[in-house]
């Protein structure tokens, strides 16, 4: 037993085999006109048709998301500094006015007048005029030494 199906045509009603110039099994596909592009990359229904816009939109959502974060992000960066920089100046009129106080205070405390107060209070007591020798001759010269 053969499992090879027979593929000739059945003879025809009246007992006559089928003649050779019947139209063949398929159509010709010159009659059929040809798909354009745009029915081949267009895809069909309505739901469809919105599907490829969901990454993009959710692209674009995620993207203006992070620039709102990085925005708030950079903004209270940027508040900080200033508040540093604020807390800075502050720090630096502080640090000027007292310097300008050890300046008054350092000059008063450099002053003959005080000097010798202070030294007075301690017992010291005023030099006389100071005397010269003189290593050649052996004199003592000075305002008591120079008559002598």
């Amino acid at each position: 037993m053969s499992t090879r199906t027979d593929t000739r045509r059945a003879p025809a009603r009246g007992g006559r085999p089928a003649a050779k110039t019947a139209a063949p099994a398929q159509p010709k596909r010159a009659n059929r006109p040809a798909p354009s592009p745009a029915e081949h990359t267009r895809p069909k229904g309505g739901a469809q048709g919105r599907a490829p816009r969901i990454p993009f939109v959710l692209l674009v959502l995620c993207l203006l998301g992070a620039t709102l974060v990085s925005l708030l992000v950079l903004r209270s960066v940027v508040a900080e500094e200033a508040y540093a920089i604020a807390s800075l100046k502050e720090e630096n009129r502080e640090l000027s006015q007292e310097e300008q106080q050890l300046r008054s205070t350092v000059a008063q405390l450099e002053s003959s007048e005080r000097i010798s107060g202070e030294a007075e209070g301690m017992g010291m007591e005023q030099g006389e005029a100071p005397l010269f020798l003189d290593p050649a001759s052996g004199e003592v010269s000075g305002a008591n030494g120079s008559g002598e």
